[in-house]
């Protein structure tokens, strides 16, 4: 078998995000490119030890396939996959692996975190935790290189909870279980000095109301501070915040904000569309109205039969 290193294989999804039950395409990428490769798919088991993680294959795939893509269908948790390529079996080192996570928008586990935005301070003292049906629960994060941090190795783990006090990395952290589920993730960035957008951590709704605001390391509020969205500035005169009554999808996007010469790091803001009245009262029609017309032909033969005993007809 050929080393992981010198071939390099790079993992891809598409799409990275997306709601449970879905399909997502895994593709992986030989650099540099060749022919007559297999290719080897894993789904991500964490361990409880730091940092540590299995590799399980995925069904159908234990000789490796010739198509350099794979179809997971019905995605219903988040999820990290590993792809490997070779010409024999798969090797056993995970030194080159790095894991890409598929991200299900999925209930089971929420995490929550104390200061309500993207962008900290690396004096900042930050709480996160997973709030679920199960105890198993912990918070794990993934560093921008890809790499698998516990929270024992960032700060301190108490039960579901993980406190990062000081902040030393930026990432996205989420819950994970011991069975391989993750929860929903949030992007946790840190910075040492200037200025911070305060953006909310987790997708907002639409219709509901937004405030984002500037912050200095000493935890004042700027005024006189100028807005921008996807590198466009949103008003003329500097304000103390961004107020948005009613956020909508056309709102989603990348947030900055700037004061006397100096600009914050950008932040995403993510908008969920809210489920709409129309198709829920379609789906209880739609569930309700076969039992409503089997109800209503047993009604009907049950009054035919009455009649039918009582010498009348039914017309």
């Amino acid at each position: 078998i050929s080393s992981a290193a010198a071939l390099n294989p790079v993992l891809s999804v598409s799409p990275s995000w997306l709601s449970p039950g879905a399909s997502v395409t895994l593709s992986c990428e030989v650099k540099p490119p060749s022919a007559g490769w297999r290719f080897f798919w894993y789904k991500l088991i964490p361990k409880s030890s730091v940092a540590s993680y299995s590799l399980e294959l995925l069904p159908g795939n234990s000789n490796g396939t010739q198509q350099n893509s794979y179809i997971v269908h019905r995605q219903k948790h988040t999820a990290g996959y590993v792809c490997r390529a070779g010409r024999g079996e798969p090797k056993t080192s995970k030194a080159n692996d790095e894991p890409k996570v598929l991200w299900v928008l999925t209930v089971s586990v929420s995490l929550t975190v104390t200061l309500n935005r993207v962008q900290h301070f690396s004096s900042d003292s930050v709480t996160l935790s997973c709030e679920g049906t199960s105890a198993e629960w912990r918070v794990i994060m993934f560093s921008e290189t890809g790499v698998l941090f516990d929270c024992s190795s960032l700060g301190t783990m108490n039960g579901s909870s993980c406190t990062l006090n000081p902040l030393r990395f930026s990432g996205v952290y989420c819950c994970a279980s011991g069975s391989g589920v993750f929860s929903h993730a949030i992007n946790i960035t840190k910075q040492d000095d200037g200025i911070i957008l305060e953006s909310p951590v987790h997708p907002v709704t639409e219709g509901d109301p937004v405030t984002l605001s500037c912050r200095l390391k000493q935890q004042k509020l700027l005024s006189d501070v100028f807005f921008y969205h996807n590198n466009t500035l949103l008003q003329n005169d500097g304000r103390e915040e961004l107020k948005i009554s009613a956020v909508s999808k056309s709102d989603e996007g990348f947030y900055r904000c700037e004061h006397s010469g100096h600009e914050s790091p950008q932040s995403w803001m993510s908008v969920q569309a809210v489920s709409s009245p129309v198709s829920s009262l379609f789906l209880v029609l739609l569930i309700v109205g076969p039992v409503i017309g089997v109800l209503l032909i047993i009604l009907l033969i049950l009054l035919w039969r009455c009649r039918q005993s009582k010498g009348e007809r039914f017309f």
